[in-house]
Formats: structure tokens, sequence, C-alpha cells
């Protein structure tokens, strides 16, 4: 496989698995009867790392279709 392609898909991973876990960082520590004020800034950490890698994501360049 080419190279571009697996990084793409390495990315694109990235960008689920830290959407995931700081979604469910967020959702555990809002529905704990205790709310840890650590937690949600963890996943609010990993949900910016998520959006960045979508942003990165986005700005890959695209071939030229004719």
């Amino acid at each position: 496989m080419d190279k571009k392609f697996i990084s793409t898909i390495a990315l694109f991973a990235v960008f689920i698995g830290f959407l995931w876990w700081g979604g469910s960082m967020i959702t555990s520590s809002l529905a704990a009867p205790t709310k840890d004020g650590e937690s949600i800034v963890y996943g609010v950490l990993l949900l910016a790392c998520a959006g960045y890698a979508l942003v990165s994501i986005l700005m890959l360049p695209r071939k030229n279709q004719s």
C-alpha cells in the first residue's frame, strides 16, 4: 500500500480514538455523583486533539479529478 494512504488511515484512527476517548471521559465524569473537574479538563483536551486531527485530515491535498 501507499505510504500516504496508510498515514491517512492512521490519522483517521487517531481522530476516531481521541473523539471516543474524550467523549467517554466527559460523559462518565458528568454522570458520576462526584464530578471530577480534572477528568472534564482532560476530556476537553482530548476532544481538542481530535479536532486538530480532523483539521489535519481536511487539509490533506486532494487528487485532481478530470
